[in-house]
């Protein structure tokens, strides 16, 4: 990460590259709770699209809006999401059904062996999906903090 940018804006940088702009985060009616996770907020995100009519966004697009959307939510309450983790106390959230999820963490320092060790453990599990997270303000819970990558199987390590 660049020390010198939030994570918000590395995040918004991403929606960008994707395609996305401001517009995707600051048009949304979905409103971000303390518990939701970045996969929460695509959800609502795609169901408000369904309700309302939206202009329909791709999943990438999605995705990147709902990780600028959380991390501006930690941002804005640093003391109950943190947001203090340095790079290599990366946290592995694996995926197994809908709605179950573990974390554990990650024993390697640098994000690329980090990723390496990490799909290794999400294949090992026979899931489908898995994100690395730096974990939020000692709160330990599958989905919290700030997103690093995503894994997919059928598409590899995304952002």
């Amino acid at each position: 990460m660049n020390s010198t940018q939030s994570s918000s804006e590395q995040f918004m940088q991403n929606l960008k590259s994707v395609g996305g702009s401001e517009s995707d985060v600051n048009e949304a009616a979905y409103v971000v709770s303390d518990e939701d996770t970045v996969e929460s907020v695509v959800s609502g995100l795609r169901m408000e699209q369904q309700q309302h009519g939206s202009v329909v966004r791709g999943p990438s697009i999605l995705h990147a809006s709902a990780e600028v959307m959380v991390s501006r939510r930690d941002e804005q309450d640093p003391a109950h999401h943190g947001g203090t983790s340095q790079a290599g106390e990366y946290q592995l959230d694996i995926h197994l059904s809908a709605g179950h999820s573990t974390r554990e963490s990650i024993p390697e320092k640098d994000i690329e062996e980090a990723k390496i060790w990490a799909r290794e453990r999400i294949e090992a599990q026979g899931a489908e999906f898995g994100a690395i997270y730096f974990p939020a303000g000692g709160d330990g819970a599958p989905g919290t903090g700030a997103l690093v990558s995503s894994y997919d199987r059928s598409v590899g390590w995304y952002r």
